[in-house]
């Protein structure tokens, strides 16, 4: 089965329109990036086009790269505390001069729309999984989609980024799955992988994955997004091997990322209602 993310972000999105005609407040989300980072300033773009289009207000925020610390940390600050402001998304990851600690310190848990901050991400931790960072529930959701019984599954979720891989583990784990976090340091990679029920990648290596890393009837979830010089996207998973062996798999353009968008407006839309909607 191709787990295809259109259909369910369509279905996600049009729930969120639904939420937000009921409110007299309308959700606003500010998109915070640099003018170096083109990868970026497309995908905000178009996120704040689908914001708009479940009716949220979107505004893009873009900075020039030799911005200060101190300058990008005040405007976080700003942010906070503007009251028009109900979610706040940061470009990731951030120019080299901009301490990531900072940033996830600075932005307040009342506006964190990617669940960032060390104290959304301890939440997490905790077992808490109202807010949770897009990637990751995205991953879970389509991992559901698939109809595997996750609980008391193997799951292996290559990739430890504070974002997708560690999150996505805990959120595994809640739903009492057997997680393995995998990453470019583990050994026998392809012997972890061959147990798994469930398949997370999230490396960025395009095609690294082949079908001899995957179990027969595997639930494989490729997270990564690789452009190649003739501007295609590939996946970190060969979807054309793994494709004759998995269970169930998601397409690279058109699964996971399909739906990244939908959970960030979902996000939104949660820290909207929670702390904002007054």
């Amino acid at each position: 089965m191709i787990l295809d993310g259109r259909e369910l972000s369509k279905n996600i999105k049009e729930n969120i329109k639904k939420d937000i005609e009921m409110l007299q407040k309308k959700p606003r989300i500010d998109f915070l990036y640099f003018d170096d980072d083109k990868s970026t300033e497309v995908y905000f773009t178009r996120a704040k086009k689908q914001a708009e289009s479940v009716g949220m207000i979107g505004s893009l925020h873009n900075l020039p790269v030799n911005t200060s610390e101190e300058d990008f940390l005040t405007l976080i600050e700003y942010l906070n505390k503007e009251k028009e402001t109900s979610g706040i998304m940061i470009q990731m990851p951030l120019p080299k001069h901009i301490s990531k600690k900072k940033v996830y310190e600075t932005i307040s848990v009342e506006k964190d729309a990617d669940a960032i901050s060390h104290i959304n991400l301890g939440r997490i931790f905790m077992g808490e999984n109202d807010l949770a960072p897009c990637t990751a529930k995205s991953a879970m959701a389509l991992i559901e989609k698939s109809g595997i019984n996750i609980e008391g599954a193997n799951a292996v979720v290559i990739g430890r980024s504070e974002i997708v891989g560690k999150p996505l583990a805990h959120l595994l784990l809640q739903k009492s799955a057997t997680v393995t976090i995998a990453h470019s340091k583990t050994k026998n990679l392809k012997e972890i992988c061959k147990n798994a029920d469930i398949l997370c990648v999230s490396i960025g290596k395009s095609e690294f994955i082949t079908g001899d890393y995957i179990k027969e009837g595997a639930v494989v979830i490729d997270i990564g997004i690789n452009v190649m010089e003739d501007g295609s996207l590939k996946g970190d998973v060969n979807f054309e091997e793994a494709s004759k062996i998995a269970s169930s798999i998601t397409p690279v353009p058109n699964g996971v990322g399909s739906v990244t968008v939908a959970m960030l407006l979902s996000n939104v839309l949660y820290l909207h209602k929670k702390y904002n909607n007054k």
